[in-house]
């Protein structure tokens, strides 16, 4: 199973890491990116659906009230994943949950750090994420022909690959600001 871990850094640009998950407090996935197990959060909407996954389609399973305290082991997009007292697995919005301030914050080495302190200045992101060390993603500001966004995406994904210092190929995919129910805008590859 794996985790979307989410990171809003230099105003509006959301950058996220896709980390796999374990049992342990801290786990390791191929691109050597870590993550604490959970945070603790609370409930400040009056009544919050969750939800069996990260989106508005998803059916509702439950409810949590104003204050509610909630364990938080993941997050994707703008829903976060929450572990029940039962251990089942639910989603809620990420707007509904006051979550500490490190929320997600240790789970970048320098190198990745680095990687997205670059990104965030870059200015024409409005997300990017790490879906693993070979297969990255991201969501342009403004709107792009297949061309210019393949553009981008290759010179994001050969970056990513010089900054890592890895010799395999990496393929990141241009998701339309609206998600990945329509298909991706661009994908391109480097080297």
């Amino acid at each position: 199973m794996r985790d979307n871990l989410c990171f809003f850094m230099a105003g509006a640009v959301g950058l996220c890491v896709l980390a796999a998950a374990g049992a342990a407090a801290a786990a390791d996935d191929d691109a050597g990116v870590r993550q604490p197990k959970s945070w603790q959060g609370t409930v400040v909407a009056r009544s919050l659906n969750v939800r069996a996954g990260p989106g508005d389609g998803y059916p509702i399973v439950g409810t949590l009230q104003r204050g509610d305290s909630i364990v938080v082991v993941g997050e994707s997009g703008r829903w976060v994943r929450l572990e029940q007292d039962d251990g089942a697995e639910v989603w809620a919005y990420r707007a509904f949950v006051k979550l500490p301030d490190d929320f997600m914050a240790p789970a970048l080495g320098d190198a990745e750090n680095a990687f997205i302190d670059w990104a965030a200045a870059r200015g024409d992101l409005e997300e990017f994420s790490i879906d693993g060390s070979r297969r990255l993603s991201i969501v342009l500001k403004a709107p792009a022909d297949e061309a210019a966004a393949s553009a981008i995406a290759r010179e994001i994904g050969c970056a990513w690959r010089d900054r890592m210092q890895m010799e395999e190929i990496v393929t990141v995919t241009v998701w339309p600001e609206d998600g990945p129910f329509g298909g991706w805008v661009a994908q391109a590859t480097c080297p």
